[in-house]
């Protein structure tokens, strides 16, 4: 029998996440919403690329942002 090797490769999760401007930085304030479709990082990059996107903000001090994060940090503040 031949050795088949089967490689894991990561899913990811396109996430978009609300962030607010402290006058100096911009913070995460804690409100994200998750696509539940897992995908390649690859497809996820494509997905979050801001010509893809058309934003319309009225209150400069809020804003959000499109992130892609491994399938197995979803649901956490951040993944290291």
């Amino acid at each position: 029998m031949t050795g088949v090797h089967h490689t894991t490769e990561t899913l990811f999760i396109l996430v978009i996440s609300m962030w607010g401007h402290t006058g100096s930085e911009w913070q995460y304030i804690g409100n994200q919403i998750a696509l539940q479709q897992p995908m390649t990082e690859s497809q996820c990059e494509y997905l979050i690329n801001e010509e893809m996107w058309q934003a319309t903000y009225k209150n400069e001090y809020y804003r959000m942002m499109a992130h892609c994060f491994p399938t197995e940090c979803a649901g956490q503040d951040k993944c290291d």
